[in-house]
Formats: C-alpha cells, sequence, structure tokens
C-alpha cells in the first residue's frame, strides 16, 4: 500500500475514545461497514433496550458490546459476559439466576447469579443460540418484568439489567426450525447488530494492523515496530477465517519475536504462519477425510465401528454448518449437550481444530 493510499485511510478512520482503543483495534476502522456498526452502537447505547449482536467467531460481538455499556448510561456499573454453552440446564440456571442455600445438593450458601451481580449494569448472554430451551421462558420473563426467580427462592427479586445477547449461528434459521423460541428472540432484537467478517471489509485490514502493532509494542516496550508494504500488502490479501481476533494474535506472535526498530517483511510473515502450527486448510483437510473416509473391518469389533461411522457422521454435520454446534445437533437429532458428549468422546475437536 502506497503511502497516499495509507493517508487517506487514516483520514477516513473512525477514532473511538482512549479506553476503548485500548481494549482493542475495534477502535480504529475505515470502512463504511464497521463505521455503520459503530453508529448503530452508538446510537442503541442509551436506550437501554436489548441488543442481538451477530457476526462469525473472532469478529468482535464481545467488544461491540462492551461499547455499547461503555456508552450507555450505567458506564460506571458492571458489564458480566456469561458464555451459555457446554453446562447442563441446571447449572445454567444456577448460574444466572442464582440459588438459595439448601436448595440442591452442594447448595452450601447463596448464591446471587450473574444477573443479580450485575444490578445495575449490563449482562452480554454470549453464544445465546446454545441456551437450553428449558431456561429460555425464565430469561424471557426476566427480560419482561425486570425480576429474576433464583432456585430455592420463594418469591422473584427486582433487578435493574440490561440484556445483550451475541450470536454467531444463523438465529433466525433456529426460530424458524423450532429450537429457538420465536418471543424470546423478538425481545432480544428490538435492536439487531450483524458485524461483517473481516474478508467483507479489508481496508481496515491496514489500520487495525497499524493498531494492534502500537499496542503490542508498547506492551513489550518495544518501538519503532512497522510493516513493510509488501507485508501489509499479503495481509491485506489473506481471507482471514478467524476474523479480527485472528489478525490480532498474527501480529502479537509477531511482535513477540521482534526487536527495537524491525520493519517485518513477506518473510517474517511466513515464519509467522509456520511456527502458530499446520495451515487451516491442513486442518480441514484432515477433518473431510476423518469424514469422507470410515474404513471398517470384517473383524473390527461393534463397538469401534460403531463409533467410525458416528464420529464420520458428526465431523461431515459440523462441517455443513460451519461448525455450529446447535445447528449440527438439529442435523443430527441430538441435543446440544448430547453432542457435546459425542465430541468429548470421540475426540472430534482434535480432528476440528483451526476449522
Amino acid at each position: 500500500m502506497s503511502p497516499a493510499s495509507r493517508t487517506v485511510l487514516q483520514r477516513r478512520t473512525l477514532d473511538m475514545s482512549e479506553p476503548t482503543r485500548q481494549r482493542s483495534g475495534h477502535g480504529v476502522f475505515a470502512s463504511h461497514a464497521m463505521q455503520r456498526v459503530l453508529r448503530i452502537a452508538t446510537e442503541a447505547a442509551p436506550s437501554g433496550i436489548p441488543v442481538l449482536i451477530t457476526g462469525e467467531s473472532g469478529t468482535g460481538k464481545e467488544v461491540l458490546a462492551r461499547i455499547i455499556h461503555d456508552r450507555s448510561g450505567r458506564p460506571r456499573e458492571r458489564f458480566i459476559p456469561y458464555n451459555c454453552t457446554g453446562t447442563t440446564c441446571e447449572i445454567v440456571d444456577s448460574q444466572l439466576f442464582g440459588h438459595r442455600r439448601g436448595s440442591f445438593t452442594g447448595a452450601s450458601e447463596n448464591a446471587p447469579g450473574v444477573i443479580r451481580s450485575a444490578d445495575g449494569g449490563t449482562v452480554l448472554l454470549d453464544e445465546i443460540g446454545e441456551l437450553d430451551a428449558r431456561i429460555q421462558p425464565k430469561l424471557l420473563r426476566m427480560i419482561e418484568n425486570q425480576e429474576v426467580h433464583p432456585v430455592g427462592q420463594p418469591r422473584p427479586s427486582k433487578v435493574d439489567v440490561r440484556i445483550l445477547a451475541a450470536t454467531n449461528a444463523d438465529i433466525d434459521q433456529m426460530v424458524r426450525d423450532k429450537r429457538f423460541r420465536e418471543d424470546l428472540f423478538y425481545r432480544l432484537n428490538i435492536i439487531w447488530i450483524h458485524i461483517p467478517p473481516l474478508r467483507d471489509h479489508r481496508e481496515d485490514i491496514a489500520p487495525l494492523t497499524t493498531h494492534f502493532l502500537r499496542r503490542y509494542a508498547g506492551e513489550q516496550n518495544k518501538r519503532e515496530i512497522r510493516m513493510s508494504g509488501a507485508a501489509m500488502g499479503q495481509l491485506i490479501e489473506r481471507d482471514w477465517p478467524g476474523n479480527v481476533r485472528q489478525l490480532a494474535n498474527e501480529i502479537r506472535r509477531l511482535v513477540a519475536f521482534a526487536k527495537d526498530g524491525t520493519v517485518f517483511t513477506p518473510d517474517d510473515l511466513a515464519r509467522s504462519t509456520a511456527s502458530s502450527g499446520p495451515p487451516r486448510s491442513q486442518n480441514v483437510a484432515g477433518a473431510r477425510s476423518a469424514r469422507d473416509k470410515v474404513t471398517i473391518s470384517a473383524d473390527q469389533p461393534l463397538p469401534a465401528a460403531i463409533e467410525e461411522v458416528e464420529r464420520a457422521l458428526i465431523i461431515r454435520a459440523l462441517l455443513a454448518v460451519d461448525g455450529r454446534r446447535s445447528a449440527a445437533a438439529g442435523r443430527l437429532g441430538v441435543s446440544r449437550k448430547g453432542l457435546l458428549l459425542k465430541r468429548r468422546r470421540l475426540n472430534i475437536d482434535a480432528l476440528l481444530a483451526g476449522d
């Protein structure tokens, strides 16, 4: 990228407040698409109503949620992110809404839960599409009535909490498939913000790269670290399946091995990619190989043969829906918890690592 082009990008850049910039590269954007995302978030922030944030993994959904909180009427109150995946209905109920001492085995003391702990502030429900169907009505009542009903407590407690939700799943399709409550969906998406993948706003790669270089160099007390024009061009041409998070990790890895005054070249990028493990394409190829080639010998024990077939079917389903667990579970006709247990037992996540 020429100096003149870089100057144009810098002039078009939307510069966020310093606290946000320190938190993430989402403080520096040149594209109209991301300026629009930030404009909607800023306009929605003071309202106090729920916001649904969608986008691929690594696009910065939690960062955007923090921006909304920071620019709301409650920036000095608590912001608590809660991930809705990978646990039982009972645990989610207790963690979100709290419980009273003695309400179940192991409840040795009162627990306020995430929502009451954030009273006056904001809760981000990350991966909302994974929320157990049995918890969804309780969350709906909480949003509508601003009250929580802890496990073992006879009456609900009033709260003042703003709910933000985020997901990388096609939640609209989940509603159509009856895998997510329609009424809860409409309560959450009063304002819906979609963050585009980085490959769809490549003009942000250069300013983001510069931001991350400054940030990580500052953290490591290194000076005058830059990216050559040729190296920057290569970064702009990449697809970045892991989006902004992947770009940030790439720059952090480069800076970790750099000295003061380093100007990164395409060779530095190649060495950094090699040191980060096998390319994503190799991981995908390995997973697809496991999906497509199921070899069962005549003398193979029945349990082992069933495992081979089961593993191939699960990998096929996950690849078909870009790794979305809820969608894969729906295709396979199993619960999300059941799919999680099978993934662990069959070591599927190791095969899909990097996918």
